[in-house]
């Protein structure tokens, strides 16, 4: 199920003291097919979350925001907190 602007918005919009645990998928619950393009892969991801701003990762509750000027992926901002997170040099 796709949801709306509105709700896409109203989820965006959340403070993370405010979400609940139950009310979120699982990260290691959502497969995406890699080898589909990017909007695609998108599309599968929508209709396969119930929040594309946050998921429970492990005991965390983790909230994404995202940028519509930063050339940056997912994937190079996810390395840059590992990188941090285990204190190595940038």
């Amino acid at each position: 199920m796709l949801l709306t602007v509105e709700e896409l918005k109203r989820l965006e919009d959340m403070d993370i003291r405010d979400l609940r645990r139950e009310d979120l998928d699982n990260a290691e619950n959502i497969v995406i097919d890699r080898q589909k393009p990017a909007n695609q892969r998108m599309r599968e991801f929508l209709e396969k979350t119930k929040n594309p701003y946050a998921e429970n990762v492990g005991e965390y509750i983790l909230q994404v925001t995202y940028s519509r000027t930063s050339e940056e992926t997912l994937e190079d901002k996810m390395i840059q907190l590992a990188k941090r997170m285990t204190r190595i040099p940038l």
